[in-house]
């Protein structure tokens, strides 16, 4: 369903500070996935750049057969054979396969903005028959953030019918009816009318997670949602999540909650140094790491 491939995003004046590092993932329909790791390891920043909220340096984004950011020529052999890079090298070296030059090229980042019109033509093609404008496929993946993210100067109801009302995916009588029953189901329908400030925190998530089912998403994505809260509201929020995991909803949860991990997850990533340096189920994860770095960072949370 969402297909991650090879992201790289750098920050900075001059891109020197590199948070991911070519990290690339296939998120299945219905799947839960949750993504472990180190602070400062790239996993918001590889959540956020599944949505564009943080547009990747290098790699592609696909929501099924949509592409989200621009082509990475990179990741296209025939774009690079169409380029004045690849030729030049060909005509160079005659005896050498296409397959070495090409791997040559995307090892030492050898294209430039000049590689000549049939180059320009292939990503052309590619953007006009794939990209899709994110605004569009945002409203298809909710997002659920660390700080919930509310508008303070709205009410609850006002919080949860903007989106859908703003890009006419319903009627704000449609709207209002879905975020109703959304409410309803999770306890909090008398708060339809109170300000954010007048909530707890764990009710604040809880309606930030409303406010992404409203769209009726095909997906959820969760940055660290329990993080900021106290202890004793975190189950409260997770008992939600739990509810939506059996449901089938598809989800891509950043979080420290082991427990959680272990419990709702098909899969999980363990990120760190901004790659993808182990996945599997969680049996695997936790019962059995390979990789030393996931090794030493359970020993430290369990």
């Amino acid at each position: 369903m969402i297909s991650v491939k090879n992201i790289y995003k750098n920050f900075g004046p001059k891109g020197e500070i590199k948070v991911l590092k070519g990290a690339s993932c296939e998120i299945q329909k219905g799947e839960q996935v949750v993504i472990i790791g180190p602070s400062g390891g790239g996993k918001s920043t590889f959540l956020r750049c599944m949505n564009l909220l943080e547009e990747p340096t290098y790699g592609e984004v696909w929501l099924e057969d949509s592409l989200l950011t621009p082509p990475d020529p990179y990741l296209h052999f025939d774009v690079i054979e169409a380029s004045r890079t690849f030729g030049k090298m060909q005509a160079e070296h005659p005896e050498r396969a296409k397959e070495d030059i090409i791997r040559e090229i995307k090892e030492k980042d050898l294209l430039t903005s000049r590689e000549g019109k049939a180059y320009k033509t292939l990503l052309r093609d590619i953007e006009s028959q794939y990209r899709e404008d994110i605004n569009k496929a945002r409203s298809r993946m909710g997002m659920v953030f660390q700080h919930f993210n509310l508008f303070n100067n709205l009410t609850v109801i006002q919080n949860l019918i903007l989106a859908p009302v703003e890009l006419k995916l319903l009627s704000k009588e449609e709207a209002e009816a879905r975020a109703m029953s959304l409410l309803e189901r999770i306890g909090l329908a008398d708060k339809r009318d109170e300000y954010p400030s007048k909530l707890s925190g764990g009710q604040k998530q809880r309606v930030a997670i409303v406010r992404a089912l409203v769209m009726n998403p095909e997906v959820i994505l969760f940055d660290e949602p329990t993080s900021a809260l106290d202890p004793e509201m975190v189950g409260e929020v997770l008992d939600l999540m739990k509810d939506l995991a059996k449901e089938g909803m598809t989800m891509v949860v950043v979080t420290h909650e082991m427990g959680f991990a272990r419990e709702v997850a098909d899969r999980v990533l363990f990120m760190a140094d901004g790659v993808i340096a182990e996945e599997g189920t969680p049996k695997d994860i936790f019962e059995n790491p390979q990789n030393p770095r996931l090794q030493q960072f359970l020993q430290k949370v369990l």
